[in-house]
């Protein structure tokens, strides 16, 4: 595992053949590719491909991840195996499983299924 004991400010598409550990934020508008787990306190990237995702905030266009534990996550779309978290807002989610962490939790979604069939915005 890469520790990280600062901000990483990507500045170009960035991979990493490890799992990292940031002290802080990733940021910038670049793709990010990690081959094993990305732990953070924030993520705000366009895309992130990684085994699991473990960050308090994750900002993103897409996101591809076998698990993903977050407390916020906003992006344009989701692509995972399992989804944990507390507040998911975003256009679109597809994923085999999605875990409730509490009652009070809650997922905004238009959801597109297979064909790409629109739903109207519905909460769950």
């Amino acid at each position: 595992m890469k520790i990280i004991k600062r901000n990483l400010i990507l500045k170009k598409d960035t991979t990493f053949n490890d799992s990292i550990e940031v002290m802080g934020d990733i940021r910038g508008y670049y793709n990010l590719e990690v081959d094993g787990d990305i732990n953070a306190e924030n993520i705000d990237v366009r895309d992130i491909d990684a085994w699991d995702i473990n960050a308090k905030d994750i900002n993103a266009e897409d996101i591809n991840a076998v698990d993903i534990n977050a407390r916020n996550i906003d992006s344009w779309n989701i692509n995972a195996w399992i989804i944990s978290a507390k507040n998911i807002d975003a256009l679109d989610i597809i994923c085999e499983k999605r875990i409730k962490k509490s009652k009070n939790s809650k997922t905004i979604a238009r959801i597109l299924i297979q064909n790409k069939s629109r739903l109207e915005r519905k909460e769950w």
